[in-house]
């Protein structure tokens, strides 16, 4: 059995809770650096840390895909976490930052966020794509060497 990480099937809503985790261990660190001094107070830090959380989702989400058996059922609940984590991570970074997403220095997040969640769809369709070729291609292999009738 392979240990690697893209051959085991691994649901969405465990992507989520790992990098909702991430984001939280970030948002304290921040928060307590901040609050000691030890960083300049930039509420932009946490505009920026759910836009990043969002797209090593996007990246993870989109790699593991591949292993899943049922693509279908994968892609409707990655779409779903992915944006249950975008609206929690930007609730979080909202309220920690008091800065809302159109005010201020992160007004250039919002377009960041929608560009990122049609890079999604893109990139799903693009990994779905790929994988029904590379199965047709396994397939019309067989077929040529006379292993599947």
């Amino acid at each position: 059995m392979s240990t690697s990480l893209f051959t085991r099937a691994i649901h969405p809503a465990k992507q989520f809770v790992v990098f909702f985790g991430f984001f939280l261990f970030y948002v304290l660190v921040v928060y307590v650096l901040q609050k000691t001094e030890a960083i300049d107070p930039n509420p932009t830090m946490y505009w920026e840390g759910s836009f990043t959380t969002l797209m090593i989702y996007i990246i993870f989400s989109s790699a593991l895909s591949f292993s899943y058996p049922s693509k279908t059922k994968y892609f409707m609940s990655a779409i779903i976490c992915y944006v249950v984590l975008m609206v929690t991570t930007g609730f979080l970074a909202l309220y920690f930052s008091g800065q809302h997403i159109d005010v201020g220095g992160a007004g250039s997040f919002r377009w960041m966020f929608m560009m990122l969640t049609f890079s999604y769809l893109v990139l799903l369709t693009i990994v779905n794509s790929m994988f029904k070729i590379l199965e047709f291609v396994k397939k019309q292999d067989a077929r040529l060497r006379g292993e599947e009738e």
